[in-house]
């Protein structure tokens, strides 16, 4: 057990991770404040000319996008790095603004895919041809009705 563990400490792949993960934690912190600084932009921005502004809202889409992507990377759900070794997310706002909040389901995210499958992470292990995936469903919670409990 104590040689393994030696060995681990002597691979570079995880110290070098472990480099890259600490320049991760400043970029997520960097962007959350950016993220404050865009939320406070688009409230004042609102109060002014009573809309949103577009082009902020595209800018938080894409860097929410990115906050996801390090924080996949930092837990280990990917091994792929984000910005910059990988392009800038393009983000797009997963609900449009003109949306009426009544049609929206309270029980369900505000997203467009909230019942469906979501996407396959694949993760890369030490061996390059060995690849383990991994995959979550999300499932949209039911609400019980009057006639339902009557029934029961």
């Amino acid at each position: 057990m104590a040689e393994e563990f030696v060995e681990h400490l002597k691979k570079p792949h995880a110290w070098l991770r472990i480099l890259f993960m600490a320049g991760f934690v400043v970029a997520l912190y960097v962007s959350g404040i950016i993220l404050i600084v865009l939320m406070l932009a688009q409230i004042v921005f609102s109060l002014l000319t009573g809309e949103d502004n577009a082009n902020l809202r595209r800018l938080g889409a894409s860097l929410s996008a990115y906050v996801a992507e390090i924080l996949a990377f930092l837990t280990y759900n990917t091994q792929a790095k984000p910005f910059p070794f990988m392009p800038f997310p393009v983000g797009e706002s997963p609900v449009s603004p003109d949306a009426d909040p009544q049609d929206l389901d309270p029980q369900t995210p505000d997203v467009p895919y909230a019942d469906a499958v979501q996407p396959s992470v694949v993760v890369e292990s030490e061996s390059p041809t060995a690849v383990k995936k991994r995959t979550s469903t999300r499932r949209k919670k039911t609400v019980a009705t009057d006639e339902q409990e009557t029934d029961a």
